[in-house]
């Protein structure tokens, strides 16, 4: 089945218009695991102030949905008892998400179908201002899906979702905990979804997203790239993150890094040491020297960074890419450089490339 195609760093923008549109088809994608979906998803919700309802359909039986019948002997009626999981506030808007809608049962399907077009389940009503979206993997991807019913796919707008490698470096970029995954990804961008679904082995670890970040959790417990390369376990441990293939490949490009030498070394030299030509490397000492910036050094780190692309200083008055790159992300991480004299300096000296970025 061919769905429109938006990448993950397009769901915030498809959520709100829908917004506008007023959700009477609210958006429903479809994606590998780990690209995002669900972290995107609560993002647009706490942009618009909205009470954020997790609510997993994969987990759940016709019961759960539609709730528990309690006879009420007086009227001779079955009244309901709601699951807790609709959880919404009253005072604020709601976000909906139906996570995983179809691993869902057919019979959860079934009832979702009300909560979908009518807004309720039986007597009970959500709040006028619920905006609702849903989730889900695809048949394909081997994860229990259940076909979708006609009717259900009716009531949502359906998208498929590609990964979206630009988003999630700049999410590394803000959160990672480590220089290590950013440089390896940074010179090895086919990494994340290098893999065949059909010929999955039923058992490897797969190289997502997600998987890229608990492998940035792992070499973060390290105190150091050179410690990570004497651990006999590490590649056993990265493999076990991202896969076989993805994981021996960032076991070796740890043990590169003890060829960088000291950065803080290249800092002190930064207008005459010897810059590598390898692009893995580069990025690893353009990350290092993130972390080692100070307010004392950041002229030296800003210079070096230039020198990554342009060794020879032959072009010193341009913005070289990898220099922006650890310009932009000291200005993002580092906030007490922001008022010192080289950061101001830098900012003014490349104001008009720096506006287009």
């Amino acid at each position: 089945m061919s769905h429109p195609t938006i990448t993950t760093n397009d769901i915030i923008e498809v959520l709100r218009r829908d917004l506008l549109a007023g959700n009477k088809k609210p958006p429903m994608l479809l994606a590998y695991y780990g690209i995002g979906k669900s972290m995107q998803t609560a993002k647009f919700a706490s942009e618009y102030h909205m009470h954020y309802i997790d609510y997993r359909a994969a987990y759940k039986t016709f019961n759960d949905v539609r709730g528990y019948g309690i006879p009420d002997r007086e009227s001779n009626t079955m009244r309901f008892l709601m699951d807790e999981d609709w959880d919404f506030a009253t005072d604020k808007p709601n976000c909906l998400h139906l996570e995983e809608l179809l691993n869902a049962s057919t019979a959860v399907q079934k009832v979702l179908m009300q909560a979908t077009l009518d807004r309720r389940i039986g007597k009970f009503h959500f709040p006028e201002d619920t905006f609702i979206c849903a989730s889900s993997n695809k048949l394909a991807h081997k994860t229990g899906v259940e076909r979708m019913l006609a009717a259900l796919a009716d009531r949502f707008s359906i998208f498929h979702v590609d990964p979206d490698l630009d988003g999630y470096m700049n999410y590394l970029a803000d959160n990672g905990r480590s220089p290590e995954v950013f440089a390896f990804l940074s010179s090895n961008p086919s990494a994340p979804y290098d893999f065949d679904i059909k010929k999955w082995d039923n058992e490897s670890n797969l190289p997502t997203f997600r998987s890229f970040d608990r492998l940035d959790e792992l070499v973060a417990t390290y105190s150091s790239g050179a410690e990570a390369a004497r651990d006999r376990l590490f590649k056993a441990q990265a493999c076990s993150k991202v896969g076989p293939k993805w994981g021996e490949q960032f076991a070796q490009f740890i043990k590169l890094t003890s060829t960088i030498g000291d950065v803080d070394k290249m800092l002190s030299e930064a207008d005459t040491c010897k810059i590598p030509n390898e692009p893995d490397i580069k990025w690893l000492i353009a990350c290092r020297s993130i972390t080692l910036a100070t307010p004392e050094n950041l002229e030296q780190v800003l210079l070096l960074a230039h020198r990554l692309t342009d060794s020879k200083l032959d072009t010193p008055d341009t913005l070289q890419p990898m220099e922006s790159f650890v310009g932009s992300s000291l200005r993002r991480r580092k906030k007490d450089l922001l008022r010192s004299k080289a950061m101001i300096s830098w900012q003014l000296k490349h104001a008009d490339e720096l506006s287009t970025i």
